[in-house]
């Protein structure tokens, strides 16, 4: 006879196979129905992010005025080497015939040529005053102060003024004042124009000189940006205090005047009109046009006679210019090279209308016109032309053309069919059934919610527009397939429509009841933290939460009821070793007897 039916294995073997069966009664069932809601906060995953998608491109396709994509214009040129232009969306169609005569350029003034090696008999700090055009009638002014050694040579004194050129930035100095002495002024209001915004300072004083520069200072420094106020002690004597403003960007100009109350602006000297750092205006060069001999170089940063340098004056008692025969005052002078040495001057005197260099001359549509820049976007509403090289007399007119962007438009047509094809055709997947299975969004509203508005958009005329005018995607070449979505079956019709009715092929999309703006309106409330997808998604996600408190709780039963069964089958197994080893006992007293 066998007992191995109580063995440990053959325990083990009971206990694995109840665990089996109670899991496949108890815990597979649970699982099937945790599995089913996880894979639906799947697909809702990716029905969120593809419908996400849709919206962005929607979010683009429904802007209008100036922003509208469909309002994209492209330029041609007939010869990108002379003239070539880009257009904004506020650009009309048009087309335009230009001729370049003579391009831009910046002003530029040569010092005299000077033996590099030479000492200079220039000595101590010096300022000298640089005045550009600003663009129009006005001009900007820089002041520029730069320290020279004793014995400096022609080659260092240049590179110092063309250092201190191309480092300046605007500064504003007020007048000394004693310190200590008191303010009686009163009430003062300033006004300080940065770059073209005025902020009005008001202080109130009632101090000291020094206690009303300190005021003057934390107001600027707490309500203008840009500009960095101090207080400067002791300078020129002891006891002094001045007030110092500097502008940060050198390519901004300060201008300061008195708004109302005391004329504090007077009080302190620093009324100053469009001053402007030099580095801002100009760029200065030492070079060596022999290898014995030194030049400074002066030029305009920005091109055209309205932008001209209009004078170069050393300050009263000052001679940095002078020193290198720069100091020209208002005078333009004619740069001579073949003098010796050279007549410092204008590369380019002669500002006249007729015969300046620096403007852009060419003739526009037949018209001969001028402009400071080689870069034109006045002439024509939105569009920039840019003039590249001057034609020569057997060079033919360049013809420009600007035009509806077909390529452009197209593209971002095509980017919405993309993205309404992927969520229309994941949506169609799921929401039927196959002889592979049924679809995980079978009977789900917000699937067959959003499924059966880009159907209908598809081929509903939009409504609103004028009688004749587009109101269907089919007019413009594009197709649907209830199986795969939208389509361009008509290349040519849809380029066509683009180039000849971009208007209402816009107005199909981003009017009122347009297909971007009915479709965004659509599946707006479908998205975000609100959104019916997210509560859809939440709900899901408290069920796979409570499916998996269930499932861990019928597993803990199971697996104590095992634990329990295990003790059973070993008490048995205990109770049946006593018995066989009493079974032997007796087997062998009665042996014993025999």
């Amino acid at each position: 006879m066998s007992f191995d039916i109580l063995s440990t294995s053959s325990i083990n073997t009971f206990v694995s196979s109840y665990i089996v069966r109670e899991t496949n009664k108890l815990v597979s069932p649970l699982q099937d129905k945790k599995s089913k809601y996880e894979n639906l906060t799947s697909a809702y995953e990716t029905f969120s992010s593809k419908l996400s998608s849709l919206k962005s491109v929607l979010t683009n396709l429904k802007l209008t005025g100036s922003d509208s994509l469909f309002r994209a214009k492209s330029t041609t040129t007939s010869d990108s080497s002379f003239v070539t232009a880009s257009a904004s969306s506020s650009a009309s169609i048009g087309a335009f015939s230009f001729r370049v005569n003579q391009l831009a350029k910046s002003d530029v003034v040569m010092s005299t040529d000077m033996t590099s090696s030479q000492t200079n008999s220039i000595t101590g700090t010096h300022t000298f005053t640089i005045k550009t055009g600003d663009g129009s009638t006005g001009e900007y002014t820089s002041t520029v102060e730069v320290t020279f050694s004793s014995s400096e040579t022609n080659q260092t004194v240049m590179e110092k003024i063309a250092d201190a050129i191309n480092t300046d930035k605007a500064v504003v100095l007020s007048d000394a004042k004693t310190a200590s002495a008191t303010y009686s002024g009163g009430t003062s209001s300033i006004d300080i124009n940065l770059n073209g915004t005025t902020t009005t300072i008001t202080v109130n004083g009632g101090g000291t000189y020094e206690d009303l520069i300190d005021e003057i200072v934390t107001n600027i420094n707490d309500n203008i940006d840009g500009i960095t106020a101090e207080k400067v002690l002791d300078s020129p004597n002891t006891g002094d205090v001045k007030l110092k403003l500097t502008v940060d960007d050198s390519s901004k100009y300060i201008s300061i005047s008195n708004s109302s109350g005391y004329d504090l602006v007077t009080d302190l000297n620093i009324s100053v009109t469009k001053e402007k750092g030099a580095s801002g205006i100009v760029t200065a060069s030492a070079f060596s046009p022999t290898s014995t001999t030194s030049q400074l170089s002066i030029t305009a940063k920005e091109t055209g006679v309205d932008y001209r340098i209009k004078e170069l004056s050393d300050g009263a008692t000052y001679s940095a210019l002078a020193a290198v025969g720069l100091n020209l005052g208002t005078t333009r002078t004619a740069f001579d090279q073949s003098t010796s040495p050279d007549t410092a001057g204008f590369l380019y005197a002669d500002i006249t209308d007729a015969n300046n260099q620096l403007n852009a001359k060419f003739s526009f549509n037949g018209l001969s016109l001028q402009r400071n820049s080689n870069s034109i976007d006045d002439l024509v509403t939105g569009v920039t032309f840019k003039l590249h090289s001057v034609m020569q007399s057997s060079d033919t007119d360049v013809n420009l053309t600007v035009a509806n962007d077909v390529t452009s438009i197209k593209s971002s047509i095509e980017n919405f069919i993309t993205k309404f094809n992927e969520l229309y055709t994941f949506l169609r997947e799921n929401t039927k059934s196959t002889l592979e299975g049924r679809g995980l969004l079978i009977g789900d509203s917000n699937a067959t919610s959003i499924l059966s508005s880009l159907t209908s958009l598809s081929y509903t005329p939009v409504s609103g527009l004028p009688a004749d005018d587009i109101n269907l995607l089919s007019q413009i070449g594009i197709s649907f397939s209830s199986d795969s979505g939208l389509s361009i079956s008509d290349s040519s019709l849809l380029e066509s429509k683009i180039s000849e009715n971009a208007s209402e092929v816009e107005a199909l999309f981003n009017s009122t009841n347009g297909i971007a703006n009915t479709l965004y309106d659509k599946i707006d409330s479908y998205l975000g933290a609100g959104g019916y997808l997210a509560l859809a998604k939440d709900s899901y996600e408290n069920n796979i939460s409570l499916y998996n408190d269930k499932i861990a709780a019928a597993q803990k039963r199971i697996n104590k009821s095992a634990d329990n069964l295990r003790k059973s089958y070993e008490n048995l197994q205990t109770q049946l070793a006593n018995l066989l080893a009493a079974q032997n006992m007796f087997n062998f007293i009665g042996n014993s007897f025999f």
